[in-house]
């Protein structure tokens, strides 16, 4: 074995030690959706003893509650609607950030990034306040999407801003010169060519939707309103009597959360490529 062998392997056994560190808690989670309920409350064991897998999978399918096709399509709609909000308005945002010249820009994107700094709780009760005071609290789900429309996610900017700075603004004077108005260079040019950034941020935007539970808890109390977060929830406040201290089925919470990570894994799985070639490109040029 020579000294490039041993190098490799110097690399590839932290990698490895850090993905068993990693994939533990997915690997504990299979595990605990092959428990009965008894076993899944005791102490945690890494292998199952009573094999209850079918018949945990029956009972969460079977919970009145548990309206899986819903709480998805519900969910697709918020996501649907943040994305293309944020979409729109942030990398036209971006775009003007990275091709225009204005008096005081560069001032005016730090003090925009100096924004990321502040907690999004801080305005969490005023927000609150205004939509319930205005009856919009549970209409359409707006207020867990309408804020996106006005470019409100200044690292989705900063990320558009990274990527459009890096486009000659020849190719951009070029186009003016043929005749094109900024509206077809932006969605004839700057997108096609920065489709991976585009395609980042829509699964950036449908794993953060999916796992938000902070809004969902906060505007939606309608049964038929739920969301996949919600699908977990069922199970993991199933046995609560109102009291601090319950059972936790953990058998069906863990089943009702490998059914919701499905959507996920797939959508990872079809867009990593894009997905890295955005991570690469973000620090490219600053």
């Amino acid at each position: 074995m020579n000294h490039k062998q041993n190098r490799r392997w110097l690399v590839y056994i932290p990698l490895v030690l850090f993905a068993i560190v990693a994939l533990t808690p997915f690997y504990y989670l299979i595990v605990t959706a092959f428990k009965d309920l008894n076993e899944a409350s005791q102490q945690a064991t890494f292998w199952p003893r009573s094999f209850a897998l079918f018949e945990n999978i029956r009972f969460v399918f079977q919970h009145p509650d548990y309206r899986i096709g819903r709480m998805f399509m519900n969910t697709m709609f918020i996501f649907a609607m943040k994305t293309a909000g944020t979409v729109l308005t942030c990398s036209i945002a971006a775009y003007g950030f990275a091709m225009y010249e204005f008096p005081f820009k560069n001032i005016l994107f730090f003090v925009l990034l100096s924004t990321m700094m502040i907690p999004g709780e801080i305005l969490g009760i005023p927000i609150y306040e205004f939509m319930v005071n205005t009856g919009l609290k549970e209409v359409a789900y707006i207020p867990l999407w309408i804020a996106t429309w006005f470019a409100t996610d200044v690292f989705i900017i900063f990320m558009f801003r990274q990527f459009f700075m890096n486009i000659p603004k020849a190719l951009i004077e070029a186009a003016r010169m043929d005749g094109y108005n900024e509206f077809q260079i932006f969605f004839r040019i700057i997108v096609p060519i920065n489709r991976p950034v585009f395609v980042t941020v829509i699964l950036l935007y449908f794993i953060g939707t999916y796992n938000d539970l902070y809004g969902p808890a906060l505007y939606i109390t309608d049964k038929s309103n739920w969301v996949m977060v919600h699908s977990i929830n069922i199970f993991e406040t199933l046995y609560s009597s109102g009291s601090s201290s319950y059972i936790v089925p953990w058998n069906y919470v863990s089943v009702a959360s490998l059914v919701a990570m499905i959507p996920v894994v797939l959508l990872f799985g079809f867009m990593q490529k894009q997905f890295m070639e955005s991570v690469a490109g973000v620090g490219i040029k600053g």
